[in-house]
């Protein structure tokens, strides 16, 4: 089966069977409350595929948003096992890149973001140039490392034990807000202080603006890395 456009209030969705393969978010527009704006650069990788998408279609209000495909999604809620010890740093897991990547979305040009700082593949923004163009390659390639400045960011400030789910909803967090507020936060202070572990969950929410606003996209990234910090099913926010 090939691919296909899905369009919902939300977001556009490059389709394959029920579930969807890649995704483009919707913002409120900052000029007019009745419309919405999408940075489709990301969408040209699209028409670029083998199977590339010759259909679409748009799901009337109320529409039901589709899920990722089943093979990157656990088909139970991921549990947070007991916090042990372990030996080495620790790496993000499969959940924690699966909302990283469903939320900073892929884009091959460079754009500016909700704040003004130019950005490219998922989310990156450092040596990010106007007119810049990468391959999906390279986007994995600077992602990963990106990956491992947040890791070791999170690694050296937490001082108690924390699980793999708990550390990935960090880094998530961390590689949008960025370390210096991470490290700042009264999130890092409460869990360091082995506070309860939702008090310490609850200070996700908060973190949901940019640029002085609240933004919708920022506020279902926060409760995706609260569910996931807490071993709940967080896929319901992607």
């Amino acid at each position: 089966m090939g691919t296909w456009i899905k369009e919902t209030e939300a977001a556009f969705y490059l389709m394959e069977g029920g579930h969807y393969i890649a995704k483009i978010s919707k913002y409120p527009s900052q000029n007019s409350p009745t419309e919405q704006v999408v940075n489709i650069t990301g969408m040209k990788s699209w028409f670029e595929r083998p199977d590339a998408p010759r259909g679409m279609t748009v799901a009337t209000k109320g529409g039901i948003e589709p899920l990722p495909q089943p093979v990157a999604i656990p088909t139970t809620p991921p549990i947070a096992p007991t916090p042990v010890v372990v030996s080495g740093p620790k790496r993000t897991n499969a959940n924690g890149l699966l909302l990283i990547k469903s939320f900073e979305g892929l884009r091959l040009h460079a754009y500016r973001d909700a704040v003004g700082i130019w950005t490219i593949g998922y989310g990156t923004t450092r040596g990010v140039r106007p007119g810049m163009q990468i391959s999906e390659a390279e986007a994995e390639k600077f992602l990963q490392q990106d990956l491992t400045r947040f890791e070791q960011s999170i690694n050296e400030a937490v001082e108690v034990p924390i699980n793999d789910n708990q550390f990935s909803a960090l880094v998530s967090f961390t590689y949008n807000v960025g370390a210096g507020a991470f490290r700042s936060s009264t999130l890092l202070r409460l869990l360091n202080q082995r506070q309860d572990v939702r008090a310490v969950a609850d200070q996700f929410p908060r973190w949901n603006r940019a640029g002085g606003r609240v933004l919708a996209g920022l506020t279902r990234r926060r409760n995706a890395e609260r569910a996931l910090f807490l071993g709940e099913d967080f896929h319901e926010f992607l």
